[in-house]
């Protein structure tokens, strides 16, 4: 979008009309917490990881209107009380897809399919190495005067990553490993609250 023509001034629209949505609601636009965490097809670096946070540029009107609209990078990590959340937006597991070597076969004792197989080797890969981007260089670039903030050591009690593929959740070394899947498509979504250790998905 941003290479397209006029694309700027799209991505500003968006941003307001988001604004505008929101403020419909007067006690969401008020009282709720909104975190925005940049994926590959917003505007600012995308092909490193971590990114920056989106330029204010194209977020003044939300920012404006929404008093309590966070922009944060990615990956970014939330302290509530006691419990460490980790919110990534990556496809880490048609990437990992792209390079693993033999694809993960269906597990017939436990009615997982190929693709549930690739999401468990994902999961258990980015845990496992402690790492969000457990690849070659080539294929996910680093800034490295930054990765430790892409690190999972110690683990955290939870990761959220935003991947295309279906809704996921996975517990692994007492990690909560989810995806909330794709809203604009599926419109899924995932209620984590930390301190019941309990998950409810739409």
């Amino acid at each position: 979008l941003s290479a397209a023509r006029d694309g700027t001034k799209i991505m500003i629209s968006y941003y307001e009309e988001l604004a505008n949505l929101i403020c419909k609601y007067p006690a969401i636009a008020t009282d709720g917490r909104f975190i925005f965490v940049p994926g590959p097809n917003d505007p600012g670096m995308s092909a490193m990881m971590p990114r920056p946070p989106i330029p204010n540029y194209f977020t003044g009107a939300l920012r404006n209107k929404v008093p309590h609209a966070v922009f944060t990078t990615n990956p970014c990590r939330i302290r509530y009380f006691s419990k460490e959340l980790v919110f990534c937006r990556q496809d880490i597991v048609s990437k990992l897809r792209r390079n693993c070597l033999l694809a993960p076969r269906e597990d017939n004792m436990n009615e997982r399919s190929g693709n549930q197989r690739m999401i468990q080797h994902a999961v258990k890969s980015m845990l496992d190495q402690g790492h969000l981007c457990p690849l070659p260089m080539p294929f996910n670039p680093i800034y490295w005067q930054y990765d430790h903030s892409l690190r999972l050591y110690p683990l955290p009690d939870a990761v959220v990553v935003g991947d295309r593929v279906e809704q996921y959740y996975e517990t692994y070394a007492d990690c909560d490993a989810m995806n909330p899947g794709s809203f604009p498509s599926d419109f899924n979504f995932v209620v984590y609250r930390p301190l019941c250790i309990d998950e409810s998905d739409g």
